[in-house]
């Protein structure tokens, strides 16, 4: 399905309306084109057979027929490599109110967001994202509001496994100033999850316009954010995001950055040696114990 979805996130633009309302209803949930005649998806999309048709060639497929095939294939691959966890609290009326129950149903219900967020990150996914940290000059990060914890987080993990890693922190920051150092072979990494920050959105269409390289990590292929990205990484939570998806969010970026680890090896212990001398001549404090 990732080729798919790609494919539909970048021609979303130059789409008509009804085409649009296909696409949207194709990506919410791909498993009804796999079972429905164009003419059910016209009817149910309140379009036509013929948009559902030329939607199809528009995407890049000979006609209906070969995308719903291609759907199907991508569902039965999809189920052949998932590890599915069940739905949890179905029976459950609402959330428990005894707190040792709460405790549970919360660790279950973050370990299926992580299962999920994982389980749709493909490898060739992760090894483009890898390789475009890998290759960048600089990277520039950007999460606003509830998403700059994460995207602190990441900046501050890179700088030690890369470095030349710059967070743009919004507000008071100039970002005119950090805007007008991007050129080709920058990276640009934004978090953003709704309510979408027009202000991420509007600094990652600056950095593109200026050839910097985007890579969105977000909740929707058609989020503003994912409509312009160069790759998207999907974070798969329920909304809000923000509030319940934390976890996730933190589980494909420890992903990134442990892939990073591993496919620079060499050069991540170097610096990682350079970080652990340096802390000890001035920042960390040394345990008694550890001493003879």
């Amino acid at each position: 399905m990732e080729t798919i979805r790609t494919q539909i996130r970048k021609m979303f633009d130059g789409l008509t309306a009804g085409q649009r309302k296909v696409a949207k209803f194709l990506l919410e949930d791909p498993g009804r084109i796999a079972t429905l005649s164009a003419k059910e998806v016209g009817a149910r999309t309140d379009t036509s057979e013929t948009t559902v048709i030329r939607f199809s060639v528009e995407v890049g497929y000979t006609g209906y027929g070969m995308l719903q095939k291609e759907i199907q294939n991508a569902l039965v691959q999809e189920r052949k490599n998932a590890n599915p966890i069940g739905s949890l609290g179905e029976a459950a009326v609402g959330e428990p109110e005894d707190p040792a129950a709460y405790i549970a149903y919360r660790r279950s219900l973050n370990a299926a967001n992580v299962e999920r967020t994982l389980t749709e990150l493909s490898p060739a996914a992760l090894e483009q994202a890898v390789e475009r940290i890998r290759s960048a000059s600089h990277i520039a990060v950007i999460g606003l509001r509830a998403s700059f914890a994460p995207a602190h987080w990441l900046t501050y993990s890179l700088n030690i496994l890369r470095g030349n890693v710059v967070l743009y922190h919004g507000g008071m920051e100039d970002g005119n100033a950090l805007l007008s150092r991007v050129q080709p072979g920058w990276l640009v990494i934004a978090l953003s999850f709704p309510r979408y920050m027009r202000e991420t959105h509007e600094f990652a269409k600056e950095a593109k316009r200026r050839s910097a390289q985007i890579l969105a990590i977000t909740d929707r292929e058609l989020s503003p954010l994912g409509l312009m990205a160069d790759q998207l990484l999907k974070v798969e939570v329920e909304p809000p995001v923000t509030l319940q998806g934390m976890p996730a969010v933190f589980a494909l970026l420890n992903t990134l950055t442990g892939y990073l680890t591993v496919r620079d090896r060499e050069r991540v212990q170097q610096r990682l040696a350079q970080e652990q001398a340096i802390g000890e001549r001035s920042f960390y404090f040394v345990n008694p114990a550890d001493t003879d």
